[in-house]
């Protein structure tokens, strides 16, 4: 009974989600959806027909990272329909997310880990809305579900390879290219990978994939691009430390209208265990004994590095941005596994689990849904008082010009369709 009652509920969990994409998706672009996707598409199909400048477009950095997935498929779409759809890309980039879960039962199937209360699990922490800025805006979802999928995929076939010349280390360089050409932290796969290769002694696939990882890693990074120093903060480590531990720990964040702080100090202690298990299952030999699911649980966690030490200004609340909360939404589901795989955790503890987790969801759902709502509603309204006013700006921290322009260009060369006003 409690076997069906958990795939229930996991299809229930999947089903809303998925009719809260389709209801709230809007056809409308929004911050960096200005100069990464329409100035892109001006940039791509208006200002040059060279190929060499097309790939140079192409590949040239966002920051300081590429994601070439991201205007590759703004780009296909464009040259299919002849205008963007901003619904469609947002739909789009959600199958990328199905995709990362489709590979997570997969994994959890060929561990032997894969039980009705581990689904569910997994369900309530990747089809949540505590990461609704990457599921319902383009400019961050494709690059964040896009750089994990190929980086678990990567991992996943290193795992699975026993010689160079075979299809699982084919796929492990082809996901590889394209999870550290999605976003920033893409590269960390080739180290995991490299990881992997190491523990497990496969010396030759070591070595081949150590030249591979060198030189895509020049690509990616080379050359160093320019640092603006101008306004640069002072690097603060106690900063660095108060985002780090409220990242690892923001699945416990369920964005509530009072006790936030409460919420917050909450993520942090949870992040302090996160961080110390991931060193005990070092210090243990975990990672020697199974190299592969202690890469996976690695990964958000060095993820978690990177954002803290390039984003250390914003504190705590860079934690719970949710933006970034999707990377961490893999940690619980891994810590289960892993703990399943050690024999601390038993089958009998997991209905306790999934139903905290079931809270956490309810209770994140409801506050997150409305703050989705409250955005949605601002970029439209900030829409259409731009097109009354082109001196408004359209990103509230921006400045209203450049932004503006782009908009307008745009909408001249019927790009993009701005949504209707309704009375």
């Amino acid at each position: 009974m409690r076997k069906y009652l958990a795939i229930a509920l996991s299809i229930a969990i999947f089903f809303i989600f998925l009719f809260t994409l389709f209801q709230n998706a809007l056809n409308a672009p929004s911050f960096d959806d200005y100069d990464t996707t329409l100035n892109f598409i001006r940039r791509f199909y208006f200002d040059t027909e060279s190929f060499t400048m097309r790939k140079d477009i192409l590949l040239s950095r966002h920051n300081e990272h590429r994601i070439l997935f991201s205007k590759s498929c703004a780009a296909i779409y464009y040259s299919i329909f002849g205008q963007l759809n901003f619904r469609d890309l947002v739909i789009f980039q959600n199958v990328f997310l199905l995709a990362f879960f489709g590979l997570l039962f997969v994994i959890m199937r060929q561990k032997k880990l894969l039980t009705a209360e581990t689904l569910l699990i997994a369900c309530l922490f990747l089809f949540s809305l505590a990461f609704w800025q990457v599921t319902f805006y383009y400019w961050g979802g494709i690059q964040h579900y896009t750089v994990f999928f190929f980086s678990f995929l990567t991992l996943f076939a290193i795992n699975q390879a026993e010689r160079p010349v075979s299809g699982s280390f084919f796929v492990a360089l082809s996901a590889a290219v394209l999870a550290v050409l999605s976003f920033g932290n893409g590269f960390l796969s080739l180290f995991l990978a490299a990881f992997i290769l190491l523990i497990q002694r496969k010396w030759l696939m070591f070595g081949i994939w150590a030249i591979f990882a060198i030189a895509l890693l020049s690509l990616a990074f080379l050359p160093i691009p320019d640092v603006k120093t101008e306004a640069a903060t002072n690097f603060n480590v106690e900063w660095m430390a108060r985002l780090l531990l409220t990242f690892l720990g923001s699945y416990l964040y369920i964005n509530p209208a009072t006790g936030q702080s409460v919420n917050i100090i909450l993520c942090m202690l949870m992040g302090v265990t996160v961080l110390g298990i991931w060193f005990w299952l070092f210090w243990k030999g975990y990672a020697a004994k199974n190299p592969f699911l202690y890469a996976l649980l690695s990964l958000p966690i060095l993820t978690g590095i990177i954002v803290s030490i390039s984003r250390f200004e914003s504190k705590a609340a860079g934690g719970i941005a949710p933006r970034y909360m999707f990377f961490t939404a893999t940690i619980p589901v891994l810590l289960v596994l892993i703990f399943l795989d050690l024999k601390i955790l038993k089958q009998a503890h997991l209905k306790y689990i999934a139903s905290l987790g079931l809270l956490i969801w309810c209770a994140g759902f409801y506050n997150n849904r409305i703050d989705l709502k409250k955005t949605n509603d601002e970029v439209i309204t900030r829409i259409h008082e731009w097109e009354s006013d082109h001196s408004l700006p359209l990103i509230y921290y921006r400045d209203a010009e450049t932004y503006s322009e782009i908009l307008s260009w745009a909408v001249t060369e019927k790009v993009v369709v701005l949504p209707a006003k309704t009375n």
